[in-house]
Protein backbone atom coordinates (compact mmCIF):
# COMPACT_ATOMS: atom_id res chain seq x y z
CA UNK A 1 0.00 0.00 0.00
CA UNK A 2 1.35 3.23 -0.87
CA UNK A 3 1.70 6.23 1.31
CA UNK A 4 -1.10 8.17 -0.46
CA UNK A 5 -3.75 4.93 -0.12
CA UNK A 6 -2.95 5.08 3.73
CA UNK A 7 -4.64 8.69 3.98
CA UNK A 8 -8.03 8.89 2.08
CA UNK A 9 -9.32 12.42 1.02
CA UNK A 10 -12.70 12.53 3.25
CA UNK A 11 -13.48 16.15 2.55
CA UNK A 12 -12.70 15.90 -0.88
CA UNK A 13 -15.42 14.93 -3.02
CA UNK A 14 -14.99 13.53 -6.68
CA UNK A 15 -16.92 13.87 -9.67
CA UNK A 16 -17.68 12.89 -13.59
CA UNK A 17 -17.05 16.90 -14.99
CA UNK A 18 -20.26 17.36 -17.35
CA UNK A 19 -20.55 20.47 -20.09
CA UNK A 20 -22.33 23.02 -17.28
CA UNK A 21 -18.14 22.52 -16.14
CA UNK A 22 -16.95 23.32 -19.28
CA UNK A 23 -15.94 27.25 -18.39
CA UNK A 24 -15.00 26.05 -14.80
CA UNK A 25 -12.53 23.45 -15.78
CA UNK A 26 -10.97 26.42 -18.49
CA UNK A 27 -10.27 28.57 -15.81
CA UNK A 28 -9.12 26.55 -13.53
CA UNK A 29 -6.86 24.91 -16.11
CA UNK A 30 -5.27 27.48 -17.00
CA UNK A 31 -4.61 28.66 -13.62
CA UNK A 32 -2.98 25.52 -12.32
CA UNK A 33 -0.96 25.34 -15.70
CA UNK A 34 0.14 28.75 -15.17
CA UNK A 35 1.33 28.12 -10.95
CA UNK A 36 2.67 24.85 -11.72
CA UNK A 37 5.13 26.06 -15.22
CA UNK A 38 4.99 29.54 -15.34
CA UNK A 39 8.04 30.53 -13.01
CA UNK A 40 9.69 27.83 -15.33
CA UNK A 41 9.34 28.95 -18.59
CA UNK A 42 8.67 32.21 -20.86
CA UNK A 43 5.94 34.41 -20.11
CA UNK A 44 5.14 34.22 -24.04
CA UNK A 45 5.58 30.38 -24.27
CA UNK A 46 3.41 29.85 -20.89
CA UNK A 47 0.46 32.32 -22.51
CA UNK A 48 0.83 30.51 -26.32
CA UNK A 49 0.12 27.40 -24.60
CA UNK A 50 -3.18 27.93 -22.39
CA UNK A 51 -4.64 29.93 -25.74
CA UNK A 52 -4.10 26.71 -27.77
CA UNK A 53 -5.48 24.33 -24.76
CA UNK A 54 -8.04 26.16 -22.15
CA UNK A 55 -10.77 27.74 -24.01
CA UNK A 56 -14.33 26.71 -23.08
CA UNK A 57 -15.14 25.40 -26.63
CA UNK A 58 -11.93 23.52 -26.41
CA UNK A 59 -12.96 21.69 -22.87
CA UNK A 60 -16.68 21.44 -24.01
CA UNK A 61 -15.31 19.50 -26.88
CA UNK A 62 -13.47 17.38 -24.51
CA UNK A 63 -16.38 16.82 -22.81
CA UNK A 64 -18.48 15.69 -25.78
CA UNK A 65 -15.64 12.93 -26.59
CA UNK A 66 -16.31 9.74 -25.45
CA UNK A 67 -12.91 8.58 -24.96
CA UNK A 68 -12.82 11.22 -22.58
CA UNK A 69 -13.60 11.35 -18.79
CA UNK A 70 -12.97 14.42 -16.81
CA UNK A 71 -12.99 14.34 -12.76
CA UNK A 72 -13.23 17.21 -10.90
CA UNK A 73 -12.26 17.61 -7.30
CA UNK A 74 -14.38 19.84 -4.93
CA UNK A 75 -13.65 20.45 -1.47
CA UNK A 76 -16.66 22.24 0.29
CA UNK A 77 -18.40 22.60 -3.05
CA UNK A 78 -15.55 24.36 -4.46
CA UNK A 79 -13.33 23.12 -7.65
CA UNK A 80 -9.87 22.30 -6.03
CA UNK A 81 -8.68 20.18 -9.03
CA UNK A 82 -9.26 17.75 -11.46
CA UNK A 83 -7.98 15.05 -14.03
CA UNK A 84 -8.94 13.70 -17.62
CA UNK A 85 -8.52 10.17 -18.35
CA UNK A 86 -8.35 10.04 -21.91
CA UNK A 87 -9.11 6.08 -23.65
CA UNK A 88 -6.94 4.42 -25.78
CA UNK A 89 -3.76 6.84 -26.36
CA UNK A 90 -0.80 5.24 -25.93
CA UNK A 91 2.97 6.18 -25.84
CA UNK A 92 6.14 4.19 -27.15
CA UNK A 93 7.34 2.25 -24.23
CA UNK A 94 3.86 1.77 -22.44
CA UNK A 95 3.60 -1.94 -22.40
CA UNK A 96 -0.26 -2.35 -22.67
CA UNK A 97 -3.05 -4.23 -24.20
CA UNK A 98 -5.57 -1.41 -23.08
CA UNK A 99 -3.80 1.54 -22.04
CA UNK A 100 -5.12 4.44 -20.74
CA UNK A 101 -3.40 7.74 -20.54
CA UNK A 102 -3.70 10.10 -17.40
CA UNK A 103 -3.84 12.86 -19.33
CA UNK A 104 -3.83 15.82 -17.21
CA UNK A 105 -4.05 15.96 -13.35
CA UNK A 106 -3.94 19.23 -11.46
CA UNK A 107 -4.85 21.09 -7.98
CA UNK A 108 -5.81 24.66 -7.39
CA UNK A 109 -2.46 26.15 -5.39
CA UNK A 110 -4.84 26.66 -2.43
CA UNK A 111 -5.99 23.04 -2.24
CA UNK A 112 -2.35 21.76 -2.55
CA UNK A 113 -1.55 19.51 0.69
CA UNK A 114 -5.80 19.29 0.80
CA UNK A 115 -5.66 15.42 0.05
CA UNK A 116 -7.33 16.37 -3.67
CA UNK A 117 -4.81 15.24 -5.78
CA UNK A 118 -4.66 11.65 -3.74
CA UNK A 119 -8.15 11.70 -3.85
CA UNK A 120 -8.20 12.37 -7.82
CA UNK A 121 -5.65 9.54 -8.21
CA UNK A 122 -7.51 6.96 -6.33
CA UNK A 123 -10.59 7.52 -8.42
CA UNK A 124 -8.25 7.92 -11.55
CA UNK A 125 -7.28 4.28 -10.32
CA UNK A 126 -10.68 3.08 -9.52
CA UNK A 127 -12.03 4.18 -13.44
CA UNK A 128 -8.85 2.71 -14.91
CA UNK A 129 -9.81 -0.68 -13.07
CA UNK A 130 -13.15 -0.70 -13.70
CA UNK A 131 -13.26 0.03 -17.19
CA UNK A 132 -10.56 -3.11 -17.45
CA UNK A 133 -7.33 -0.99 -18.74
CA UNK A 134 -4.31 -3.10 -17.44
CA UNK A 135 -1.68 0.16 -16.97
CA UNK A 136 -2.30 3.84 -16.82
CA UNK A 137 0.26 6.12 -18.34
CA UNK A 138 1.38 9.72 -18.29
CA UNK A 139 3.64 12.10 -19.06
CA UNK A 140 5.51 14.74 -16.71
CA UNK A 141 7.74 17.33 -17.41
CA UNK A 142 11.02 15.95 -16.53
CA UNK A 143 11.67 19.23 -14.18
CA UNK A 144 8.46 18.99 -12.18
CA UNK A 145 9.71 17.65 -9.13
CA UNK A 146 6.36 17.88 -7.46
CA UNK A 147 4.85 15.63 -9.48
CA UNK A 148 7.61 13.39 -10.01
CA UNK A 149 7.49 12.65 -6.32
CA UNK A 150 3.82 11.92 -6.55
CA UNK A 151 3.72 10.06 -8.84
CA UNK A 152 6.18 7.89 -7.58
CA UNK A 153 4.81 7.63 -3.82
CA UNK A 154 1.92 6.01 -6.13
CA UNK A 155 4.16 3.59 -7.52
CA UNK A 156 4.62 4.60 -11.09
CA UNK A 157 8.09 3.87 -12.73
CA UNK A 158 9.56 5.41 -16.25
CA UNK A 159 9.31 3.58 -18.93
CA UNK A 160 10.36 6.08 -21.28
CA UNK A 161 10.02 10.00 -22.63
CA UNK A 162 8.23 12.20 -25.06
CA UNK A 163 8.60 15.44 -26.63
CA UNK A 164 6.15 18.29 -25.18
CA UNK A 165 5.81 21.20 -26.73
CA UNK A 166 5.31 24.71 -24.79
CA UNK A 167 4.61 27.56 -26.88
CA UNK A 168 7.45 26.84 -29.07
CA UNK A 169 9.85 25.15 -26.40
CA UNK A 170 10.43 21.53 -27.05
CA UNK A 171 10.45 19.68 -23.76
CA UNK A 172 10.98 16.46 -22.40
CA UNK A 173 8.34 14.84 -20.90
CA UNK A 174 8.99 11.46 -18.94
CA UNK A 175 7.16 8.29 -19.41
CA UNK A 176 5.53 7.09 -16.30
CA UNK A 177 3.36 3.81 -16.30
CA UNK A 178 1.29 1.79 -13.48
CA UNK A 179 0.13 -1.46 -14.01
CA UNK A 180 -3.22 -1.50 -13.39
Amino acid sequence: MTTAETHPAHAVRIRPATLADAATLTELGARTFRDTFAADNTPENVEAFLASHYRPEIQEAELKDPSNLYLLAEVSGVPAGFALLRDGACEQGVQAERPLNLSLLYVDRPFLGAKAGAALMLRCLEEGRARRHDVLWLGVWERNARALAFYSRWGFTEVGEMRFLLGNDPQRDLVLALAL
